[in-house]
């Protein structure tokens, strides 16, 4: 009697089935070797501008969790003086970093402080452990070229973390501005641009280079001590002279201890300086 072969299961595949379960499992080997997926969520976002949140899942690269310190609940204001205190020095190319160069610039110009300070300060509340703040600024220039600054925020303790990816790159092929808005975390070309560090910063690079192109840096990291930079920014502010009003600085010092950014005998302190005043 002539007996018949059982039709491919989940449980039994025939030959015929064999290339797309190949498929599927080399697929899966890829992604596994891809690291971490990554997963978006949008705060705002216009064809020259966003801010997203980005959600990692698995290990990083050194094998250990990717975990940051969110939520983080700082105001529209606070992000406003974080960053109107960053900032760069221009470099026209790698042997340039030897030379004597000119003293730094900001980082952003007012109107993208304006903008990051909102969707950062909305950003910040909303993202969970997992999530890291990207953003994308772009603006147009002459001769159909776009300049474009693309990277992340994040906090790690009482540091809050700046990666540029991109800053003021020059970009002519829309392909690659749509590539980077979708990815703000992928160079455009070289870092030719240092971060520079003001009080209560520091710049952190891990020392290595690119293996396919051994003379560019990768990013810099910028570290900021954003408690005691919004301290010391606040008591600037409470001790400037007649031009600023006491009750103004009155609410200033009260949010510094509300924030736990001054002691209350710090406070009482202080109060009491500008009680003396008037």
């Amino acid at each position: 009697m002539r007996t018949h072969e059982p039709k491919s299961s989940l449980g039994q595949v025939g030959w015929g089935s064999r290339p797309v379960f190949a498929l599927l499992l080399g697929s899966l080997a890829l992604a596994g070797c891809l690291g971490p997926l990554s997963y978006t969520r949008t705060i705002q976002e216009s064809p020259d501008h966003a801010v997203r949140l980005e959600a990692r899942y698995g290990a990083g690269r050194d094998g250990t969790s990717l975990s940051f310190a969110h939520p983080v609940a700082l105001s529209e204001a606070d992000w406003a003086q974080i960053l109107n205190r960053i900032y760069v020095r221009h470099v026209k190319s790698f042997l340039s970093h030897f030379a004597k160069q000119p003293g730094p610039d900001p980082a952003f110009d007012e109107r993208e402080r304006g903008y990051l300070a909102k969707y950062l300060a909305e950003g910040f509340k909303q993202a969970r452990p997992d999530q890291r703040v990207v953003f994308f600024l772009a603006q147009p220039r002459e001769l159909e070229v776009t300049e474009m600054t693309s990277g992340t925020f994040f906090v790690e303790g009482d540091q809050i973390h700046l990666v540029l990816a991109n800053y003021r790159q020059p970009v002519s092929m829309s392909y690659v501005l749509d590539e980077i808005r979708k990815d703000p975390l992928r160079p455009a070309g070289d870092t030719f641009y240092d971060l520079v560090p003001q009080g209560h910063q520091t710049v952190r690079t891990d020392g290595h280079w690119h293996l396919t192109k051994p003379l560019v840096k990768l990013p810099a990291e910028l570290l900021i001590d954003y408690r005691a930079s919004l301290a010391a920014g606040a008591e600037s502010e409470v001790a400037r002279g007649d031009d600023t009003q006491v009750e103004a600085r009155m609410r200033t010092l009260q949010r510094l201890r509300e924030q736990g950014l001054i002691t209350d005998e710090e406070y009482r302190k202080k109060r009491q300086r500008l009680l003396d005043e008037l």
